[in-house]
């Protein structure tokens, strides 16, 4: 290994090593020392769960852009602003449900079952409200609960952010959208946001522990469209509501496509 790699290496060591024990440890903290107060005096726990999750991941991403100053954050200003809404979002990186928790105080979301597995860090999503993909919350009795659930909680300000496409993408294409994302929509009456993510794969690429604090890059998060179907209608689709969602994403990446093959000639 040459000595310049070799420098690249250790410090993404270092740097991955320092945010991922902060990261630990914030959510040790919380549960040792903030989970009993909660507990006893907030009269909503989940809420003050996260906007607990919620500062802490802000100052996860702050002190990121300090220890990889190559990285820039580009956020339009309007998604900061989205409320009561749900948001469907393109999907590179471990990075992304993270990165949209720290903008937003109130916020919800599917996870995979496996994580609510895993030790402590299972313990949190389920008292944040957050809701798994598994079977069991997804049919009957639980699926009623959990939608109910989302509602009040957009009705208060909340958003629920999903990825459709299920897991992360290896090449920057879309994979095929799941419909239920779009019926929770229908469902609770409320508005879709579509927010385009860029360049979150480069800094915390799939496959790889480490991060890249090397390379010049710059994290994008872009709202591209707001559908605002009238879910009365006797035309109304869940088919042709979540095709919609799908051709403006793939337009955006089209557009990026494009724009990046003009700028290289």
């Amino acid at each position: 290994m040459s000595p310049v790699r070799f420098f690249h290496f250790m410090s993404d060591f270092f740097i991955t090593l320092i945010l991922w024990c902060y990261f630990l440890f914030g959510y040790l903290f919380i549960l040792f020392f903030l989970y009993i107060p909660v507990h006893v005096f907030a009269k909503n726990r989940a809420t003050t769960l996260q906007n607990l999750n919620h500062v802490h991941l802000k100052v996860f991403f702050a002190l990121t852009q300090w220890l990889i100053p190559r990285t820039k954050f580009n956020i339009s200003e309007n998604i900061r602003e989205i409320q009561s809404s749900v948001i469907v979002c393109n999907h590179l990186s471990y990075l992304d449900p993270i990165l949209l928790v720290s903008l937003f105080g109130r916020q919800r979301t599917i996870v995979k079952h496996t994580f609510f597995k895993v030790p402590v860090f299972g313990w949190f999503l389920k008292n944040y409200g957050y809701i798994s993909s598994g079977s069991d919350a997804m049919m009957g009795s639980s699926l009623i609960t959990n939608l109910e659930e989302i509602k009040a909680h957009l009705a208060a300000g909340g958003v629920l952010f999903v990825f459709p496409e299920g897991t992360r993408s290896r090449n920057g294409k879309l994979a095929p959208f799941s419909k239920g994302v779009f019926t929770i929509a229908r469902y609770c009456n409320a508005p879709l946001k579509l927010i385009f993510i860029k360049g979150t794969n480069k800094l915390f690429q799939p496959g790889r522990f480490l991060f890249n604090t090397h390379d010049d890059n710059e994290i994008q998060l872009e709202l591209i469209g707001s559908l605002e179907p009238d879910y009365k209608s006797n035309n109304f689709s869940i088919s042709a509501f979540a095709d919609e969602a799908r051709r403006i994403f793939e337009e955006k990446i089209a557009k990026d496509y494009n724009s990046c093959n003009y700028t290289l000639k």
